[in-house]
């Protein structure tokens, strides 16, 4: 028994650890961009540079735990969006606003979380539509692939905007990637024999 409580102190300790790292990394990252490097990170976790990676097994891992944790905050904020009521374009908006606001308020981290891509959004936002499926009537998901689909195009577009955004004002590239998401997923449920009424309001169900 004691020494499974040592045993389990020992790897809450490495856990804290690696989560106050990743936290700095993150924090790095929002300051100075995508290319932080390692002195920037080990002065935001008050470490020595040596000590970064102790908890980690090279600089690979630490980049994917902090573009977990990223997907994770996103995911957080743009969740409310995922239940929301409204016709499938104005949900699909609303979303894609959230997500918009979320990348203008973390360029950096939108950007590093996008280059290493997020299998549990698109197992999650699978989810969401398969639930508004159900309240149409249906009982299938939505096949993985399209949804990936959509999550880059989104991506893609914001990413393009970040970088250009005197080509187009916040507004006018919300509507132009909710309209294209929209379609996207509007030829999918057709194609899946699952077509949506556009002007239905929709409330998921679990």
């Amino acid at each position: 028994m004691k020494r499974d409580t040592i045993a389990a102190r020992r790897a809450a300790a490495t856990d804290d650890r690696r989560r106050h790292i990743v936290e700095a990394a993150v924090r790095a990252i929002e300051a100075y961009g995508t290319e932080a490097g390692l002195s920037a990170i080990a002065d935001q976790a008050g470490v020595p540079r040596p000590h970064v990676y102790r908890h980690f097994t090279g600089k690979d891992d630490l980049d994917q735990e902090v573009g977990r944790h990223a997907a994770r905050e996103l995911s957080t904020w743009i969740r409310p969006s995922l239940t929301a009521r409204g016709t499938p374009a104005s949900i699909i908006h609303g979303l894609i606003e959230r997500v918009v606001q979320w990348a203008v308020d973390h360029p950096n981290l939108y950007r590093f979380r996008a280059r290493l891509g997020s299998p549990a959004a698109v197992d999650e936002l699978v989810d969401a539509l398969a639930a508004y499926l159900r309240a149409a009537g249906y009982d299938t998901r939505p096949p993985a692939y399209v949804v990936a689909g959509v999550i880059g195009l989104a991506d893609a577009g914001i990413l393009w905007w970040l970088d250009h955004p005197d080509e187009t004002g916040r507004a006018a590239l919300t509507d132009w990637l909710a309209d294209q998401v929209w379609l996207v997923l509007a030829d999918m449920l057709r194609r899946i024999g699952h077509p949506f009424d556009p002007d239905a309001t929709l409330s998921p169900r679990s």
